[in-house]
């Protein structure tokens, strides 16, 4: 066998057995030959046969021409490596867990660096209605609240209606600067309940995909539509993604994968859709939504370290949530879900890792180097690099994939 389907069949050996251990599959979306699908592999290897194959692979990766194919799939597989280690029961601290899949050190931010946030937080809603921070941004986040029954109808109707202006923006400012046409078959909308997750971009293959959001969240509309704007960014790079598979016959791109460095930056990408498509925030509240993402993503990933590192239990992770992020303990209770270390069912949490890669895949990798890339006029290299080019979407190969930049 090649490479490539030795590469596809242990990918299925290893989500098979992480949807069997934790109920999440690590393949995210699949539109490959059937006959190398997961759903077709009948005898499971061992997680230590699993590890032997990819050691092989990494091997044989060495061999691949294309320096950065062979970059991106040689930290692919290292990264498999710590996955399959994990699931399998190895005892490894959180902090070598997140290092060793996506080379992040999971920080603790200092409570100055809370502070500092916090006080522009103070600062952009200086003249808002209310006694005290608090209360000032449960009244501002009241005023365009929506979740439940509300919610629902907006994803099934009203998102479907953005869709069509989201899709022609994405025409016009991105894919204007393209060599290429893609095809787009559309999203369908679905709400869903008892997700650890607000949104998902489920996608289908045949170039559709399913992008469910979680109405047990309760949203602003800012929020929500930023939401919005993110999965639809993962629709169109998987649009490419998958002609660049059909074109090339790049078996190791039909079955996207949870936990590798690409993740970052494919979160980074989503998490700059806003910023892609030229629509600032606008309004009174502009700056104080801007402060208050930033001061939020900040506390998010002090209760991840919280939850994993120091075993806070959920009352202390809920009460720092609540008071630091200007946050109702109701909903700091729902946020919570993402990064605690078991399921509700007593699972091991497969996204627990995941948090750091939204956070530093925009502030660290994609915003950058698109700013960059605007104020010297080369949007044109950074949309054809970033879209035509899938081996540049990995943080082992950005610095090489966009030194033109």
């Amino acid at each position: 066998m090649t490479f490539e389907m030795d590469f596809l069949k242990i990918l299925g050996h290893i989500s098979n057995f992480t949807k069997d251990t934790t109920g999440v599959p690590l393949i995210d979306a699949y539109f490959g030959p059937p006959d190398l699908s997961p759903d077709k592999i009948k005898m499971p290897l061992s997680p230590e046969k699993q590890l032997a194959q990819l050691d092989t692979l990494v091997d044989r990766s060495r061999d691949i021409k294309d320096e950065l194919k062979r970059v991106a799939i040689a930290a692919d597989l290292e990264s498999l490596k710590v996955v399959v280690r994990w699931v399998s029961g190895e005892d490894i601290s959180f902090v070598k867990l997140v290092e060793g899949i996506f080379g992040i050190t999971p920080p603790k931010f200092t409570q100055k660096e809370i502070r500092k946030a916090q006080q522009a937080v103070k600062d952009a809603c200086d003249t808002f209605p209310g006694h005290d921070v608090f209360e000032k941004i449960v009244k501002w986040e009241e005023k365009s609240k929506v979740s439940g029954d509300a919610l629902r109808k907006i994803v099934t109707t009203e998102f479907v209606e953005r869709t069509k202006e989201i899709a022609a923006l994405f025409e016009k400012r991105v894919f204007t600067y393209l060599s290429t046409k893609v095809r787009n078959n559309g999203v369908i909308y679905k709400a869903v309940t008892d997700e650890p997750w607000a949104g998902y971009n489920y996608y289908q293959g045949n170039y559709t995909s399913i992008n469910a959001f979680n109405v047990d969240e309760t949203f602003n509309r800012d929020r929500l539509f930023f939401a919005l704007y993110h999965e639809y960014e993962h629709h169109v790079a998987n649009l490419f993604e998958e002609k660049y598979y059909r074109e090339n016959k790049a078996l190791d791109l039909c079955a996207p994968l949870l936990h590798t460095k690409r993740n970052i930056i494919g979160e980074g990408t989503a998490n700059c859709a806003r910023e892609f498509l030229e629509l600032p925030i606008k309004g009174e509240s502009a700056k104080l939504v801007r402060a208050l993402t930033h001061l939020r993503n900040m506390v998010g990933l002090n209760v991840a370290y919280m939850q994993n590192v120091e075993s806070k239990d959920d009352e202390t992770v809920v009460e720092y949530l609540s008071s630091e992020g200007f946050l109702p303990k109701e909903e700091a209770r729902k946020n919570i879900r993402f990064s605690k270390p078991l399921t509700p069912t007593g699972k091991l949490n497969f996204f627990k890792p995941y948090i750091y890669t939204y956070f530093f895949g925009k502030k660290d990798y994609v915003l950058p180097t698109y700013q960059k890339a605007r104020k010297k006029g080369k949007l044109k290299e950074f949309f054809q690099t970033l879209y035509l080019n899938p081996y540049s979407r990995s943080t082992a190969t950005w610095k090489t994939a966009f030194s033109h930049i």
